[in-house]
């Protein structure tokens, strides 16, 4: 299968195309960049020029025609800080999607991060392959800002997205060629603040390895190779870069130099771009204030990123065993399960719920022929729907979605999030209305996704009516355009057969059917 991502960042627009095996492998095929600089003013603003925009798509339709040149199945396109802070992000979705047929998915930060760490722990452990669950910590330098990931094989142990980026930094403190002073100490400072409460969190955790990801941390290193080997033809000629060792030191000898002279210069040097040389000083003031803040003395470079990490997480259901058990707990729905824990809700009714949920999803995907990503969406808000109570009883399932759109979420991009809430919202009550303002907002294709999904989950809430899991199975069987359910229990179930008839209404409307309780 032949599939590639585009990643629309802050400083650049990057494309991968790769192959994906049968076992899950990942074969990087082909990779493409454009410094399209999306992220100049918008991050200081919070707008997306016109201007930018323009490049954005003239770029975005040259990759997505390349790609199809290259047999690509399916592509994904996502977008993190500069489009996540605009003003006018959905016009820009908008725009792209009308123009070249793309539909953007924006990362949170803390979903970037994730991804990001998925990359680097499934690159970086094959270059040890003794001790690939050992822990490894992650740095990203995006233009936006600098994602950290604390990995043990591909399972996120800790995330944390500061908003520093090398473009937001440059923009805001460097007017000077070289560089003030008093520009570098006020930018060294605006860092130091940023990183005090993600140094905080990560007290007292443990990593074996760091790596580096990300155009300036790979532009660092592969200077400090040609400085260290002057005659070593290999750097940045193409095709697979070597994986570069650095140490702290060596970084503040190289920053302090790179400051010391002109971004002509700079671009004199092997390893650094024409346009890296304008962020480079940035970037690296990032990279060597985090190291020292963790107490880090040497970090290796990995290639693999936030492209290749989004695919690999993307295509893990495609890649997986057909007959994956239903209660087995898809790795997206972790950060859900941290969410429901963290507003103390009920563990054992939500998994009930969305077991039951996923499997009256898998048993009437003849009437519904939503994709197996979306079994996740139903489960994520199986597992939050009641969320709400942390607040108060009475219209608990409107504080689940306030709840759900307002925290963070790993595992789903924002417009995921937005569904998910969605659909939790409407596990009781009210059916989706147009002057519901959150449900409005979103496509018309995710309404069609909130309705099936939402009708399909008060179904599953009302099997599990009494909270005690009485309910252990059931089964569907679709004749015409009726729905028989025959429930599988030892003990009776008065409860739930009471909570099936009366919220059937919603689940019979989405799909057009009538449902007899056998």
């Amino acid at each position: 299968m032949r599939v590639a991502s585009i990643d629309i960042g802050s400083n650049s627009i990057k494309l991968l195309v790769a192959e994906l095996t049968p076992r899950g492998i990942l074969l990087p095929l082909r990779r493409e960049k454009s410094m399209v600089r999306l992220g100049h003013e918008t991050l200081i603003k919070g707008h997306l020029s016109s201007e930018a925009i323009v490049k954005a798509i003239r770029t975005l339709s040259v990759f997505k025609t390349l790609a199809q040149s290259l047999n690509v199945e399916q592509i994904v396109v996502i977008a993190t800080a500069s489009v996540r802070e605009a003003d006018n992000e959905s016009a820009f979705i908008r725009e792209v999607e009308s123009r070249t047929g793309l539909r953007i998915e924006v990362l949170s930060g803390l979903e970037e991060a994730r991804l990001i760490g998925v990359a680097a722990a499934r690159e970086c452990a094959t270059r040890n392959p003794q001790n690939r669950s050992a822990p490894l910590l992650n740095i990203d330098i995006g233009g936006g800002s600098t994602e950290l990931s604390l990995m043990r094989a591909t399972e996120a142990k800790m995330l944390e997205s500061i908003k520093i980026g090398a473009v937001r930094l440059t923009e805001r403190f460097i007017a000077s060629d070289p560089p003030k002073s008093k520009e570098l100490l006020a930018m060294r400072l605006e860092v130091e603040a940023a990183l005090e409460r993600p140094v905080r969190e990560m007290k007292g955790k443990k990593w074996s390895t760091v790596s580096g990801t990300s155009g300036t941390i790979l532009s660092i290193g592969a200077a400090l190779q040609s400085i260290a080997y002057p005659d070593n033809e290999s750097i940045n000629t193409g095709g697979r870069m070597p994986s570069i060792a650095m140490t702290r030191s060596e970084l503040i000898t190289f920053n302090k130099h790179i400051a010391s002279i002109t971004t002509a210069e700079r671009r004199k040097m092997p390893g650094i771009s024409e346009q890296r040389a304008e962020i480079i000083v940035a970037g690296g003031m990032i990279l060597e204030q985090t190291m020292r803040a963790l107490k880090i003395n040497r970090i290796r470079t990995c290639e693999w990123s936030l492209r290749e990490g989004v695919l690999i997480d993307r295509f893990s259901e495609t890649t997986a065993p057909k007959l994956r058990k239903s209660e087995e707990t898809d790795s997206h729905l972790a950060g859900a399960e941290a969410l429901g824990e963290r507003f103390g809700y009920e563990a054992a009714h939500g998994k009930q719920v969305a077991y039951l949920a996923q499997r009256l999803f898998d048993q009437i995907r003849s009437l519904h022929g939503l994709k197996p990503h979306d079994r996740t969406l139903l489960a994520a808000a199986a597992l939050l729907h009641d969320i709400g109570y942390a607040i108060s009883a009475d219209s608990h399932h409107k504080h689940s979605l306030y709840l759900i759109l307002n925290s963070e979420l790993t595992g789903f991009t924002d417009a995921e999030r937005q569904v998910i809430a969605n659909i939790a919202r409407y596990h009781r009550r009210a059916f989706p209305k147009p002057q519901h303002v959150f449900f409005n907002s979103l496509t018309l294709e995710d309404q069609g996704k909130v309705w099936m999904l939402g009708g399909i989950l008060r179904l599953a809430d009302a099997m599990d009516r009494s909270h005690e899991s009485r309910v252990k199975n059931f089964k569907t069987v679709l004749r015409g355009d009726k729905v028989r359910l025959d429930l599988h229990s030892a003990r009776r179930c008065d409860h739930e057969r009471w909570a099936i008839e009366t919220k059937k209404d919603m689940f019979e409307e989405a799909f057009g059917v009538t449902l007899e309780l056998v």
